[in-house]
């Protein structure tokens, strides 16, 4: 079988809100951490998330760095989710990775339900920082083959990105 992954990208976030972010609504357990990968500037050390005080800090004036995830809630737990975060000066995108049976998998109720839930956070987290746009699809969704959605100022309303997310 070859299972595919489903990738979420916030696009241009702006690295001011990073640190509340990964706090307040990423909410990472340290004991979900399977491996994270992130480079120092500043010392010219790999480091790992757990020692990390401020992302915003570790990713400047630009880095990138992933974590892995046994589990994260992103209004529905998702097993297995790979975060990855590319920074410059100002905004990066943050792609969230996880396999496509997480939720393509259950009953067509439960896909939905998972669907509506997962879009409802996202949403949530557009507003609250202010994000111009949301890219779903397979990986990778930057490319137009693969991108199911694009959530933008247009493109706001659950059932209609739920649809398509799930057409």
């Amino acid at each position: 079988m070859n299972l595919e992954s489903l990738e979420i990208i916030l696009i241009d976030f702006n690295k001011n809100n990073l640190d509340q972010f990964m706090k307040n609504d990423l909410n990472i357990q340290v004991d979900r951490i399977k491996s994270s990968h992130f480079y120092d500037n500043r010392s010219e050390n790999d480091i790992e998330f757990q020692q990390i005080e401020s992302l915003e800090e570790i990713l400047s004036p630009k880095g990138t760095g992933n974590i892995l995830l046994s589990q994260l809630n992103l209004g529905h737990t998702y097993n297995d989710v790979m975060i990855v975060f590319s920074f410059d000066e100002e905004s990066g995108d943050i792609v969230m990775n996880f396999p496509e049976e997480e939720l393509f998998s259950g009953e067509n109720s439960e896909t939905t339900l998972n669907a509506q839930k997962l879009i409802e956070y996202i949403l949530d987290i557009k507003k609250k920082y202010a994000i111009e746009k949301v890219r779903i699809g397979y990986e990778p969704a930057m490319d137009d083959d693969t991108c199911l959605v694009e959530i933008d100022k247009e493109m706001m309303d659950t059932n209609v990105i739920v649809s398509k997310l799930l057409a």
